[in-house]
């Protein structure tokens, strides 16, 4: 049956880039490898004639799987040779590699779209969190200053070198996406690594924080695995820009390899220490105002204490050379 053209077929591949259109003028269509389909795709994992599409009297768009070895895929659901299904409006097709969409004559066209104007409100949040990561920096570095005329000689080399670090980092970020979607997206790059660095960041403060006010030291002691928990997290919206399409995938893959940084570095300090943090102690103080735990009784301090020094006392004696163990003469 003939009536001018009654729907447009559309296939893409796994970023969403347009590989190729077919023009419905008659039902059925046939779409598969073979010059003998209606729609022809370039796919190796797509079958010479993979489905059948057609119309019900009522107006369903129903799909017929050929003769495939990989069956086409509706949403979650797997349909193998030789089964009929109705291909519900909106929805795409997963064959072989590929996507298939389907838009019918009768659909309402979406409305049009204005051009985009000059985006400010993505520029200010863009510079606000720019200026952010340089107020922690340089902050970060005038706590550390013995003396607080150091920083104005050091200002513009320190901004030079946070600059081009987000710069490269970004940028790299911004290369992979141009290759995998064909757009730049510089600036979003950067707004997530200044964003997830201040993160970070407060995150790391308030354990701190918390760990001096309520006695809480394995928040101090711990702090790496946050912030490598924070950087995973960072890592997985610079990908989620790359593949959008791929999100609990790429979640799943992040947070796998973040368990198993953070338990090989653990095990590191465990065999290299005897124990699991790579901190004694906190590094930190806050002002007493902000203590909300308890004094330590003195008698308690004095034999935790005195509990440490044994352990330290312990260490050092294993580490003595054995006074039974003859030295060399030949060691000068």
């Amino acid at each position: 049956m003939s009536a001018g053209n009654l729907g447009l077929l559309q296939a893409t591949d796994r970023n969403g880039a347009l590989v190729g259109w077919h023009d419905i003028r008659h039902w059925p269509v046939t779409v598969g490898r073979s010059l003998q389909a209606d729609m022809v795709l370039d796919d190796s994992h797509v079958a010479a004639e993979h489905l059948r599409i057609d119309r019900s009297p009522e107006g369903e768009v129903l799909v017929q799987v050929l003769d495939t070895v990989n069956g086409v895929a509706l949403n979650r659901a797997q349909h193998g040779r030789d089964t009929q299904f109705t291909w519900p409006p909106g929805e795409t097709l997963t064959l072989g590699r590929l996507k298939l969409g389907l838009r019918l004559a009768e659909e309402p066209v979406v409305a049009e779209e204005p051009l985009p104007h000059f985006p400010w409100r993505t520029v200010g949040w863009t510079a606000l969190a720019v200026a952010g990561m340089l107020a922690l920096v340089v902050g970060q570095s005038w706590l550390t200053l013995t003396e607080p005329s150091q920083l104005a000689r050091q200002l513009p080399g320190l901004v030079a070198v946070v600059v081009m670090a987000v710069a490269v980092w970004a940028g790299l970020w911004a290369l992979a996406t141009k290759l995998f979607t064909h757009r730049l997206q510089f600036w979003r790059h950067v707004r997530i690594a200044c964003t997830s660095s201040l993160a970070i960041q407060f995150v790391s403060t308030l354990a701190g924080m918390l760990a001096f006010m309520f006695s809480l030291e394995s928040l101090a002691r711990f702090e790496l695995p946050l912030v490598l928990l924070g950087t995973a997290a960072a890592i997985y919206v610079h990908l989620t820009v790359i593949v959008p399409q791929r999100r609990r995938g790429l979640a799943g893959l992040v947070a796998g390899v973040a368990v198993l940084g953070i338990v090989a570095m653990l095990g590191t300090n465990w065999l290299q220490n005897k124990r699991l943090s790579n901190k004694l102690y906190m590094s930190t103080l806050y002002p007493p105002s902000l203590r909300m735990a308890p004094a330590v009784p003195v008698t308690q301090f004095l034999d935790e204490a005195g509990a440490i020094r044994q352990r330290l006392d312990e260490r050092l004696k294993d580490r003595e050379p054995d006074s039974d163990t003859p030295e060399d003469p030949d060691v000068d």
